[in-house]
């Protein structure tokens, strides 16, 4: 009786944590773009609709939460917004719809993937500050000031049709 308790328990504690670990990583994928909690302020706005913004990201190397923290600065352009920093920044995002990385996963995971897409719209600053934080033994946090293109951006979710063009949506 007692042995068939400890195996039950172990049975329900595998399907338990088995179950814990599909639900994570559901939820971390979202039409190729890897769910993270990004911080991005406004640093102000350059010239033919580009916005300067500071980004963090993180990776298990310096270089990989580079290209992570390129990858958040699009996607807070598209889907967040930039609400903090310096004023000039457009505060409301790209892209109004919620159900919209389901509606275009196939676009959004092309568009996300490593060397996709996105690297059209994002440029690093000529001033070469990078913060570099190392939070664990195998993760970094890197804050970057990089360039958006905002304008150019907005034109290729158009084009692709997934926003309105401007004075359609009225």
């Amino acid at each position: 009786m007692n042995q068939k308790m400890i195996n039950l328990s172990i049975v329900f504690v595998f399907i338990f944590s088995l179950s814990m670990s599909a639900q994570t990583k559901k939820q971390k994928k979202m039409a190729g773009y890897l769910i993270t909690n990004y911080e991005v302020e406004c640093m102000g706005t350059g010239m033919d609709g580009t916005q300067l913004v500071k980004i963090w990201g993180f990776g298990n190397k310096p270089e990989k939460a580079v290209y992570q923290a390129k990858k958040n600065a699009v996607h807070a352009i598209m889907f967040k917004g930039i609400l903090g920093g310096k004023p000039g920044c457009m505060q409301r995002p790209l892209i109004n719809d919620p159900a919209a990385t389901e509606k275009h996963s196939d676009y959004f995971d092309l568009f996300f993937e490593d060397g996709g897409r996105y690297l059209q719209f994002v440029s690093e600053t000529g001033d070469g500050t990078m913060d570099r934080i190392k939070v664990s033994k195998k993760e970094y946090k890197v804050g970057i000031v990089v360039s958006i293109r905002h304008s150019a951006l907005r034109t290729e979710l158009e084009t692709a049709g997934i926003i309105n063009k401007l004075g359609n949506g009225f």
